[in-house]
């Protein structure tokens, strides 16, 4: 278990972004050069349900548990990702 908090902390904002446009890219069917990073999740059309599912599958990533309103909290991929590794360094 300790093991896999100490990986969570070694996660920077960089990776936790390439993961994000990854996930959306999959999720969109669009090339990950298409995902703006500043865009808000919500103009890429994420909605509650997807929403939840998208903050369960990045916190299996992590290794750490979210809050489900953390998307809407932090709307952007640039916002999350900075706020995320930011939580993980103060851990």
């Amino acid at each position: 278990m300790l093991s896999q908090q100490t990986e969570a902390l070694k996660v920077s904002a960089t990776e936790i972004k390439e993961w994000l446009v990854s996930y959306l890219a999959d999720l969109l069917e669009i090339e990950p050069e298409q995902i703006n990073v500043e865009t808000t999740f919500a103009r890429y059309g994420l909605d509650s349900s997807v929403a939840v599912v998208l903050t369960g599958d990045l916190a299996d990533w992590l290794g750490k548990e979210l809050e489900l309103r953390v998307v809407w909290d932090y709307p952007t991929i640039a916002s999350l990702s900075q706020h995320l590794s930011d939580e993980s360094i103060a851990v």
